[in-house]
């Protein structure tokens, strides 16, 4: 499955946490070309070493997600360099949600422009040159929190709003053999969290483990190869069973 990513070029937008750098060395291992794109420049600098480490090829660029003049000059670069993006990876940086009492009109807005805003500017730039091309792969990273939970309305009202904009631009664009599809991640704490909180997290989740980055690097590389060329407007959990209390996960 993974072969058929040889000789792409992937471009991850937020690939500096621990999910980016999953995804970002699994498909270098396949033969992609990593487009490595974060406002961190030191971050970046450090994954792209560990590509470029793993046998790889990396380049790194700085931008600011949210601001949809600077995604554009970015792609501009990537494509004047590598002449294409085959495979587009929408990870926004996860935010602290509130809840209705907590928000201001300013503070919701600043919450959207950075979660479903950034992945829409990406979305905006590649999507049309996929088009011309006939050939892309989009998979846009979400979370739990498009279900709604308590104290989350600016993140749930962002994330949800990416459910419809994935299945809308998927429709746009199967025609012309470029396929979109979202994952949502379930639990996966990061490196620093405890073991003993991984743990009380674990016993709340189906399976009785907390996710890793590799599972969701494990389901972007399927809907990034051409094994998935039948699948597109689809959300596709990774999250343990998690999913399954909630009414409505689709």
């Amino acid at each position: 499955m993974l072969s058929k990513v040889t000789g792409r070029v992937a471009l991850i937008a937020g690939a500096t946490d621990e999910v980016g750098e999953a995804i970002a060395l699994r498909l270098a291992s396949a033969g992609a070309k990593i487009v490595l794109c974060d406002p961190d420049e030191q971050k970046l600098a450090s994954v792209a070493a560990k590509v470029s480490a793993a046998g790889g090829e990396a380049a790194a660029f700085a931008v600011n997600s949210s601001d949809a003049q600077a995604v554009r000059t970015c792609v501009e670069k990537v494509v004047a360099r590598f002449g294409r993006v085959d495979i587009l990876v929408n990870n926004p940086a996860e935010t602290e949600g509130k809840g209705l009492g907590e928000l201001s009109a300013a503070g919701f807005a600043a919450t959207v422009a950075a979660t479903l805003g950034a992945e829409f500017n990406f979305l905006l730039e590649v999507v049309p040159r996929m088009q011309q091309n006939s050939c892309g792969r989009v998979i846009n990273i979400s979370s739990l929190s498009y279900l709604g939970l308590p104290k989350n309305a600016d993140v749930g009202a962002a994330k949800s709003g990416l459910f419809g904009l994935t299945r809308s631009i998927a429709l746009e664009a199967a025609r012309h053999n470029v396929t979109v599809n979202c994952v949502v991640k379930g639990d996966i704490p990061t490196a620093s969290v405890a073991e003993e909180v991984r743990t009380k997290i674990a016993g709340g989740i189906p399976v009785k483990r907390v996710g890793t980055p590799d599972d969701i690097s494990y389901a972007v590389s399927f809907f990034a190869s051409d094994t998935s060329d039948y699948v597109t407007g689809q959300t596709f959990f990774v999250c343990g069973g998690k999913s399954n209390y909630f009414s409505m996960s689709v």
